[in-house]
């Protein structure tokens, strides 16, 4: 795979990690905190990749700068566990 190549699967990987949390608990307030985070990280990813791209195209810092703002930005709820009722 090229370098290029690279860079770019590393941006995609790093969206997919940012975009791909554990579904919430049964209960709403996990609810709301994973609704909020998910917002949350889907706008960072979103300003992340349009300000990169207007000031210089460079995938592998983009995807730096996802991992770090995911970094800060932790699950928080309760995670659901198999065997909850709704």
């Amino acid at each position: 795979m090229s370098k290029r190549a690279e860079a770019h699967a590393s941006l995609l990987d790093a969206i997919v990690e940012a975009l791909d949390l554990p579904m919430p608990s049964i209960t709403e307030a996990d609810e709301r905190l994973y609704y909020r985070l998910l917002e949350r990280r889907a706008l960072a990813v979103r300003l992340i990749i349009e300000s990169n791209r207007v000031v210089t195209w460079d995938p592998r810092r983009a995807a730096d700068r996802i991992r770090t703002r995911t970094a800060e930005e932790p699950v928080t709820y309760t995670p659901y566990e198999d065997g909850e009722v709704r």
